[in-house]
């Protein structure tokens, strides 16, 4: 994200609007040199989806299950989710991450107002 244009007084803005989300936000590097925003527990604000997913992600236990069908499906569900990159920049990091949080909202709205339920209500009510 090219963030030269972007002036203190809207990086702040997205800072204060982040925090107010995520309180105890802060700037992290990881190993590679690379800025993210964390929540207060260090966890990547902007790929909490891959988080999420992980933990939801359910291994089948029984004796019958494959260690390779169980990755595969582990690795497929990961694959759903998108992963974005951290940045090479603090500021790029805080703009970066409030996109982010705006992009999932619109995405879980959309979803919501998009059901296969709700799609099949009204698919049955029109057919009446």
């Amino acid at each position: 994200m090219n963030v030269d244009n972007i002036t203190q007084e809207r990086f702040l803005e997205a800072k204060k609007r982040i925090v107010k989300k995520y309180p105890g936000a802060r700037t992290i590097m990881d190993p590679d040199g690379k800025y993210f925003v964390a929540t207060k527990d260090g966890r990547d604000i902007c790929n909490l989806q891959v988080s999420r997913a992980m933990n939801n992600h359910t291994f089948d236990q029984t004796e019958d299950s494959s260690t390779d069908g169980e990755l595969y499906r582990f690795n497929k569900m990961l694959d759903q989710v998108c992963e974005i990159p951290h940045s090479s920049s603090v500021k790029a990091a805080w703009m970066t991450t409030e996109v982010a949080i705006k992009s999932y909202h619109v995405v879980e709205r959309n979803t919501n107002k998009f059901s296969d339920e709700k799609v099949t209500r009204k698919m049955a009510k029109d057919f009446d």
